[in-house]
C-alpha cells in the first residue's frame, strides 16, 4: 500500500535557483528506501519539505493522503538529524521518554521494551558522554519510536561515524525496521550504507534535483559479511554507475 505519494515537487529559493524541480516518486508501506545524489542536489531539502518541517515548495506531497503538516502534527512522522540531538544531562531513558513528556504522556514500560527490542537495555542509565557517536545517534532513533509514527525521516545519522562502527549500527536500525514494519527513509551519501539498509534506491540528478533511477535491491541475506560478495558490490556497481553518468 502507498504510503507516500510525492508529485512534480519544486523547490526555489531564488529566482534562478532551484535545489528540487519537477521531482516524483512513491514509497510503499513497510519500505526501506534510501535517497542519493551529488551533493547539493536537494536531498536534505526534500526530507524536510516530506517532514512537513519546509514550506513554500509546489507541487504535491501526501502522506497516507495528507500534507506532511498534517502528518506532522499528528504524531505520523519521526525525524533523526545528522547532529547529536541527546540531551547531555539527561541519562538514555530519560533521553528516550523525552518525546512523550512533551507530548504530555508518560509511558516508561514502552521506553524499557524498546531498548529490549533493540538490544539496548544495558545502557539505560548511561550519560550520552558514556556512550560512543554511533550508540548515540542510535539511541535518537529508539526515541522516534516513542510517538509510535508510522514513517521515520533519516539525514545521514551516521556519516560521522568510522566504517566498523557504523556497520554495527547498521544491524541495529535493520532489526528496528523489521521488527516495527515501519517506514524508513534514509538520505546518505555512502552507497554501500544505501544498499545493506535498503529495499529501493532513489537516485536524484545533480541540482536542481529530480529523480533519475529508482533502483529496487533483493540481497540474499543482511549478514555483516554480505558487503563483500559479489552480489552486493554489483548493486554498488549500479548505484555508482547512475551517479556517475548524472545529469
Amino acid at each position: 500500500m502507498k504510503i507516500i505519494d510525492v508529485q512534480s515537487v519544486t523547490k526555489q529559493y531564488q529566482k534562478d535557483f532551484y535545489a528540487l524541480r519537477d521531482l516524483s516518486f512513491s514509497v510503499e508501506e513497510g519500505d526501506f528506501v534510501s535517497i542519493v545524489g551529488p551533493f547539493g542536489c536537494g536531498k536534505s531539502t526534500l526530507l524536510e519539505i516530506m517532514a512537513g518541517i519546509r514550506e513554500n515548495y509546489s507541487g504535491i506531497i501526501k502522506i497516507r493522503g495528507q500534507s506532511p503538516e498534517y502528518a506532522r502534527l499528528n504524531r505520523k512522522i519521526g525525524y533523526v538529524f545528522q547532529r547529536k540531538t541527546l540531551l547531555p544531562w539527561r541519562n538514555v531513558i530519560q533521553n528516550i521518554m523525552l518525546p512523550q513528556e512533551i507530548a504530555g504522556l508518560k509511558d516508561e514500560k514502552k521506553a524499557y521494551d524498546l531498548l529490549e527490542m533493540t538490544g539496548l537495555k544495558n545502557i539505560v542509565k548511561k550519560m550520552p558522554h558514556e556512550l560512543s557517536e554511533g550508540m548515540q545517534q542510535l539511541i535518537s532513533v529508539v526515541r522516534s519510536l516513542m510517538l509510535d509514527p508510522d514513517i521515520f525521516l533519516l539525514d545521514e545519522p551516521f556519516s560521522s561515524i568510522d566504517e566498523i562502527n557504523r556497520a554495527k549500527m547498521h544491524v541495529h536500525l535493520l532489526k528496528i525496521h523489521k521488527q516495527t514494519n515501519k517506514t524508513f527513509i534514509l538520505v546518505t551519501h555512502s552507497l554501500s550504507e544505501a544498499v545493506f539498509l535498503s529495499n529501493k534506491i532513489i537516485v536524484l540528478t545533480s541540482r536542481p534535483g529530480k529523480v533519475k533511477k529508482i533502483v529496487d535491491i533483493n540481497l540474499s541475506n543482511h549478514g555483516e559479511d554480505i558487503v563483500f560478495s559479489k552480489e552486493f558490490l554489483n548493486y554498488v556497481k549500479i548505484v555508482k554507475a547512475e551517479l556517475v553518468n548524472n545529469e
